[in-house]
C-alpha cells in the first residue's frame, strides 16, 4: 500500500509553493512508485492522465497538466489538436519550473498524443437536432449534463461539451448521437 498525504487544500490559493510541497510529494508517493514513466510502465505503477480528448478548455487543460505533473503523474494522454498539445507542455513546463526552484526536481511525464478515429467515446461530443425535440419535453438531458452544454433550442453547446456521454441515454426519444 501507497503512504497516504496530506490533502492539498491545506493550502490557501495565494500560497506560495513551499506550502505545496509537502502534500505534493504525498501525492506523488500515491501516483507513482517510481521515478520514470518507463519503469512504472513495468512494475505495475503505471498512472496515465487523460487529458483534452473533447475538452477544448486550454487554461484548464494547462492546469491539469501543470497538477499532475507535480504530482507524479507517468503520462499526460491528450488530443492531437495543436493547441492542445501546447496548453499540455505549457503545464509540464510551469511544473518543472515550480519543482527545479523548490530544489524537489521531477522526472517529467510522457506526452501522448492521441488521434481521434471517430470510434472513441473520449472524443465524441453530443449531437442532436434541436428542433426535433417535442415542446413538452422535460429535457432531462438538460439536467444530467455535468458542463450545462445543453441549451433549450440550441441543442449542444459544442464549446461546453466534453463528450461525457450522460445525455445519451437520457433522452427519452434517443435523439442525441
Amino acid at each position: 500500500p501507497r503512504p497516504r498525504s496530506a490533502p492539498l487544500s491545506r493550502c490557501p490559493p495565494s500560497a506560495t509553493p513551499d506550502c505545496w510541497l509537502g502534500p505534493l510529494r504525498g501525492v506523488r508517493a500515491l501516483v507513482s512508485s517510481s521515478d520514470a514513466p518507463g519503469q512504472a510502465l513495468e512494475d505495475g505503477s503505471w498512472f496515465k492522465l487523460i487529458c483534452g480528448a473533447s475538452n477544448q478548455d486550454m487554461p484548464q487543460i494547462r492546469n491539469l497538466a501543470l497538477i499532475y505533473t507535480l504530482a507524479g503523474v507517468d503520462c499526460i494522454d491528450c488530443a492531437a489538436d495543436p493547441a492542445v498539445v501546447a496548453a499540455v507542455r505549457s503545464g509540464i513546463d510551469a511544473a518543472h519550473s515550480i519543482s527545479s526552484s523548490s530544489g524537489s526536481p521531477i522526472t517529467p511525464p510522457w506526452l501522448m498524443v492521441s488521434i481521434n478515429d471517430d470510434e472513441d467515446p473520449h472524443f465524441r461530443k453530443a449531437k442532436f437536432d434541436p428542433t426535433m425535440c417535442p415542446s413538452d419535453c422535460p429535457r432531462p438531458c438538460e439536467a444530467v449534463c455535468p458542463a450545462s452544454a445543453i441549451a433549450a433550442g440550441q441543442g449542444v453547446l459544442d464549446h461546453k461539451c466534453y463528450g461525457c456521454g450522460r445525455c445519451l441515454p437520457a433522452c427519452p426519444l434517443g435523439l442525441i448521437v
